[in-house]
């Protein structure tokens, strides 16, 4: 995670020096970076474990869910706007799933704007899809998407403020629980879990 936060900050003095260098033909910045915080609201899950229990027989379970959990998440992105219309960013965020455990998810999405005029408010359409890993023992890795909508706010030639809302999936592995008891790593066979929810987030972008 601090590799990827280093990578973030250098993207960002690079972006500086380059708005410094711009001649003001362009009527938007190419490189981009800021952060975003959101919440999620997880209504569904499904869940496969496969295990053994202390008595040494196999237990596999199947199942969905319908619920309701919070959690807040937390990102910082560097992207590259392609034209007025496209942009593709890397996010790099932490967050929780669920209530079970803490992720650092890291993913790529992309932006549709609409609106010829990038100086003024616009709608926008996204898509992202990344990897990362549970804050958990073991370290497990994680699957993640996001796919949404929202309103842009143009503060300044550089400064944009995003308001947005999407559907959330997160594929994850939490720890099994059995009879009250937490099954040991070892004699797991499968521990998958796919969450979906509704999100909320406000970004702002320079």
């Amino acid at each position: 995670m601090k590799k990827i936060i280093s990578i973030l900050l250098t993207i960002c003095a690079f972006n500086i020096c380059v708005k410094a260098q711009e001649t003001g033909e362009e009527r938007f910045p190419r490189f981009t970076f800021g952060a975003e915080w959101g919440y999620v609201a997880t209504v569904w899950e499904f869940t496969h474990n496969n295990f053994f229990s202390a008595e040494g027989y196999r237990i596999n379970e199947k199942g969905n869910a319908f619920g309701y959990h919070s959690n807040g998440e937390l990102y910082l992105h560097a992207g590259y706007n392609f034209d007025e219309y496209w942009n593709l960013s890397l996010y790099a965020g932490y967050g929780g799933v669920n209530g079970m455990h803490k992720i650092a998810p890291i993913s790529i999405r992309a932006t549709r704007y609409y609106g010829d005029d990038p100086l003024t408010d616009r709608w926008f359409t996204f898509a992202g899809l990344g990897s990362g890993i549970c804050l958990k023992k073991p370290v497990q890795e994680i699957f993640t998407g996001r796919f949404g909508g929202g309103y842009r706010m143009s503060l300044s030639p550089d400064t944009k403020l995003d308001l947005m809302v999407g559907l959330s999936l997160t594929y994850t592995h939490p720890e099994v629980i059995h009879d009250g008891r937490q099954i040991p790593h070892k004699m797991i066979n499968r521990n998958d879990k796919l969450c979906g929810g509704l999100s909320i987030s406000l970004a702002l972008t320079i």
